[in-house]
Formats: structure tokens, sequence, C-alpha cells
């Protein structure tokens, strides 16, 4: 029986879900790092948007996210508001200013509306990152096992 005061638990890598975007892919969940941040190529400007919150006109970029494998990528283009940048410290401490938009990521229980870095994590064994920010508060990680909450999603007919 679950314990409604106590967050769930995810594994160290976890199956996410971009819905907004209709991407699913996996992600690492790193307590150590503080911004989520998503790989992703072919980055630019496209102009603005207002904010229908704020009224503010907003930048909006588009950006390609290659799922996939090496061989049979599949290449998915998502045009997004950037809702700011943030200064980001990479695996080698090297600094650089990423855009940062914001969409829903669903990840087992985890359903939330989180900021997102954009940057090349060509190398990098996961596309995904989740950091502190989207996981604190929210749920608990077991950093010795993964895929505790969430399974392989089946692969939709085409």
């Amino acid at each position: 029986m679950s314990n409604p005061h106590r967050p769930p638990v995810l594994g160290w890598k976890e199956y996410v879900s971009l819905p907004e975007w209709d991407l699913h892919l996996r992600a690492k969940l790193d307590t150590g790092a503080r911004s989520s941040a998503l790989h992703v190529t072919e980055l630019s400007e496209l102009g603005e948007h207002v904010d229908p919150d704020t009224g503010a006109p907003l930048p909006v970029v588009r950006f390609d996210v290659v799922l996939g494998t090496r061989r049979n990528p599949v290449h998915h283009e998502v045009e997004a508001p950037i809702i700011g940048h943030r200064r980001v410290r990479d695996t080698g401490a090297r600094a650089e200013v990423r855009p940062v938009v914001r969409t829903r990521i669903v990840c087992g229980p985890l359903d939330v509306a989180a900021d997102i870095t954009l940057t090349d994590r060509s190398g990098m064994n996961f596309r995904m990152l989740l950091g502190r920010l989207t996981l604190e508060g929210r749920c608990l990680v077991d950093p010795a096992h993964g895929y505790v909450a969430t399974t392989k999603p089946r692969q939709r007919a085409r």
C-alpha cells in the first residue's frame, strides 16, 4: 500500500514523455545537475509571439530532436517560446548560455510543467537530463536502480 505523504520513488534513469511535443525518450535523473536539459540540433530563432499570461513578446525557437538510432534516426521538429536564458556549466565545467523553454514532463507518477535548457548533448548516453529544479519536492531518486517507475513504451504502428 502506498503512503500518500511519501513522494514517489523514481530510478536514476527512466522513460519520460513530453506530451506537448509528442516525444518519448529515456532520461537520466541527475540530482547533481540543477537544470533539466534536452539534446537538440538545428536550433534557430523564428521571431516572437505574445505570452498569453503576461502579454509580453517572447522569442520563438525551432529545433530538431533526434530520436531512434544512429542507423535509423527519427527527427522531430519542435517550435516553442523561449522563456529566458540560463548560464549553465556543462560536464566539462565550461559555462554556456542556453535558451530555456517550458513544457510538460511525464515520468511515471511525476507530471509537471518544467523548464528545460536546450543544448548539444552529443556524446552523452542520455538525450535528456532531469535536474534538481524539476525533481525537488516531487519525488525521490533511487541511485541504485533504473526504470523503477516506468517501462519502455511500446512502439506505435506507423
